[in-house]
């Protein structure tokens, strides 16, 4: 399990001041851009040096509370499953100790230069390992 804490600016808010839908999927993703850097894995390297993406093809999230300007969010990501060739995670996502909502991105790996599918890299793999 990966943790990530941030807080809610005016930016993620709709005009009522709560966490705008998309931006509950935003911070999930961005939860787990910062467990790849924490281990030197940006995606800015991936993008730059490796020979492989690995794009999102379905996201989801449930709401359960809302989560207002100037909060802090505490992110649980877990991985899901690991497939062949993709791989899912999940999130939870709390404020003051409680549970305000759940994402979870599913992940394929692709070839950067061919576009199509392949399995996934070694290097993915041993990262996702430390996910549990």
């Amino acid at each position: 399990m990966h943790t990530y804490m941030t807080r809610i600016f005016l930016r993620d808010t709709d005009a009522t001041g709560v966490l705008f839908f998309t931006e509950q999927l935003r911070l999930c993703v961005e939860a787990f851009e910062s467990f790849l850097a924490e281990r030197g894995f940006t995606v800015g390297r991936m993008l730059m040096s490796s020979d492989y993406l690995m794009p999102i093809v379905h996201a989801e999230s449930d709401y359960y509370a809302p989560v207002k300007v100037g909060d802090l969010v505490k992110i649980d990501l877990v991985l899901g499953r690991i497939g062949t060739s993709s791989f899912t995670l999940n999130y939870k996502v709390y404020c003051n100790d409680k549970e305000t909502g759940k994402s979870s991105t599913v992940h394929v790996s692709v070839d950067k230069k061919a576009g199509t599918t392949i399995p996934l890299p070694q290097q993915l793999l041993d990262l996702l390992s430390e996910l549990g």
